[in-house]
C-alpha cells in the first residue's frame, strides 16, 4: 500500500483562492496577565471542550469536518475551510420629519456554512466513493448533522443542518485523485410546535 505525502494547503489553493492568512504567532497573541490564566492545552480546544486539531494520516489537520447521518460518522473532509454568515430580519419604520427610519429587530436568521473543500481519493485513486457519499448526503431525507470544533460555537443544543445545494466546481488538469466541492447548508434549530386543541 503505497502512503501519499500531502500538503492540504497546497491542494486547497490549487483549486481555490487562498482563505485568509493569520500568521501563527502564538506567543505574540498571548498577553502575560491572560496566560496564567488560560490552561496549557487551552489552544488545542474550544470553550466548549472541542478538539480543534485531528490526526489523519499522521498529519495534524485543523478544524476537520464532520458530516454525519443515521447516527453515524459518514463522511471526514480534511482538507477544506469554512465560512459562516448570518443575516438579521430587521423591521424599518419611516418617520415623518425625520432623517433615516426607526429598525427594530425582529428575529437572527439561520446561520449559513459554506464549506470549500477537496476530496482525497485514498492511494492515488479517483474519490468516487467520497462523490457518492457527498451526494447521498446531499439528497437524504433524513437528519444531516455537522460535526466542526468552529461550527459548533454557532449551533445551540443541535448540530442538524439543511443541505441547500452541492457544487463540483470544472477542473482543468490537476490530479486525478483530488476533487474540489463547494457544500452550502444551513443551520437548522429543532424546537417543538404546540398545536392548540
Amino acid at each position: 500500500m503505497a502512503h501519499l505525502i500531502t500538503n492540504l494547503e497546497n491542494i486547497y489553493t490549487t483549486y481555490f483562492q487562498p482563505p485568509y492568512k493569520v500568521n501563527d504567532n502564538r506567543k505574540a497573541l498571548i498577553l502575560p496577565e491572560y496566560e496564567r490564566l488560560t490552561p496549557k492545552d487551552r489552544a488545542n480546544i474550544t470553550i466548549k471542550g472541542i478538539p480543534l486539531i485531528e490526526y489523519y494520516k499522521g498529519r495534524e489537520v485543523f478544524l476537520p469536518v464532520h458530516l454525519w447521518m443515521s447516527n453515524q460518522d459518514y463522511l471526514a473532509i480534511y482538507c477544506c475551510t469554512i465560512r459562516v454568515t448570518s443575516k438579521k430580519t430587521i423591521i424599518r419604520t419611516a418617520v415623518s420629519e425625520r432623517v433615516g427610519t426607526i429598525k427594530e429587530q425582529f428575529s437572527v436568521g439561520d446561520y449559513i456554512f459554506t464549506i470549500k473543500g477537496v476530496l482525497i481519493g485514498e492511494d492515488g485513486t479517483f474519490p468516487d466513493d467520497k462523490i457518492l457519499k457527498l451526494k447521498e448526503l446531499y439528497e437524504a431525507t433524513v437528519a444531516v448533522e455537522l460535526h466542526n470544533a468552529y461550527t459548533e460555537l454557532f449551533m445551540t443544543a443541535s448540530r442538524r443542518i439543511a443541505i441547500e445545494s452541492i457544487e463540483f466546481p470544472e477542473v482543468q488538469g490537476g490530479s486525478k485523485h483530488h476533487k474540489p466541492f463547494v457544500l452550502t447548508c444551513e443551520s437548522d434549530f429543532v424546537d417543538s410546535l404546540i398545536v392548540p386543541a
